[in-house]
């Protein structure tokens, strides 16, 4: 498994799978699905992200990113629509 994590500002921090399963169960609870879906959205999506971490010592976080809506475009469209949504809010905060 991945030990560190590169941060889109360069930070480095560890490699904690649970963030990544917390952000796809936000965005699927933003996007209305019903809590016996999210757990299994959680499991179809994470597991290829948290495959492909494994593999590599440090992984960053535009990569996870990338590989987490690849998963949510082909399972749920919904949830990937939430998930960049929430994105954009995000970055237009940033820039107040």
């Amino acid at each position: 498994m991945a030990k560190y994590f590169i941060r889109r500002g360069g930070k480095k921090e560890a490699f904690r799978p649970e963030k990544i399963k917390r952000s796809i169960r936000n965005a699927a609870r933003d996007a209305h699905l019903s809590a016996k879906a999210v757990k299994t959205l959680v499991s179809k999506a994470s597991r290829p992200v948290l495959k492909f971490a494994a593999k590599r010592k440090v992984v960053k976080a535009a990569v996870v990113r990338k590989k987490v809506l690849i998963q949510l475009d082909k399972f749920a469209p919904a949830v990937a629509k939430s998930w960049r949504t929430y994105e954009r809010r995000r970055r237009a905060r940033r820039r107040r």
